[in-house]
């Protein structure tokens, strides 16, 4: 069962997808968030990032839908998907399909100098497009950045994602790593 602290994270995470900003997620908005990231880093439709973002957007609508949309109404309301996220924490594999999965599609698609992780301005980027005010950056990496060397590898990113949804530290660094929630 979620805490409320990871109710509150999630929820952050539906509004960063509610592209609409109408309380309910549609294939658009994952397809909008897609898009907008592909068109912010200059990535060509063909290109092979461009493909693998797409595609895994898709496939996470998709399971997203199929688990979630209990009313079949296409769309996921924000108990529909704290529900499914609670569905998701509790299996591995369906954890590293979806979660695990898109974060690497991120990094690799917010990865411009394709060094393997995220600087702090490459992180702004990343909320930039999610709606977040890239002003957070500024406040959240260095925190982040438990090593101080400037630099998010891929395996202190997915460490943090991993403790962004399991932790229920109120203090833990990733909480705040798409800004206030």
């Amino acid at each position: 069962m979620l805490t409320d602290l990871q109710k509150r994270k999630l929820t952050k995470l539906f509004a960063m997808y509610d592209t609409r900003c109408d309380g309910y997620l549609l294939a658009e908005d994952y397809e909008n968030l897609a898009k907008k990231i592909a068109a912010s880093r200059n990535l060509g439709l063909r290109s092979i990032k461009c493909q693998t973002l797409m595609s895994q957007f898709t496939h996470d609508w998709k399971c997203l839908l199929q688990k979630a949309d209990g009313t079949h109404d296409q769309k996921v309301s924000l108990k529909e998907w704290l529900e499914y996220h609670d569905e998701i924490l509790g299996d591995s594999s369906k954890y590293d399909a979806q979660i695990r999965a898109r974060t690497v599609a991120l990094l690799d698609a917010f990865d411009r100098d394709e060094n393997g992780g995220l600087s702090q301005q490459e992180w702004a980027e990343l909320l930039k497009v999610h709606d977040v005010s890239p002003v957070y950056a500024d406040i959240v990496y260095p925190a982040l950045d438990t090593d101080q060397d400037g630099f998010l590898t891929k395996d202190e990113i997915l460490q943090l994602i991993d403790d962004f949804y399991y932790s229920d530290d109120p203090n833990a660094p990733a909480n705040m790593m798409f800004g206030p929630y």
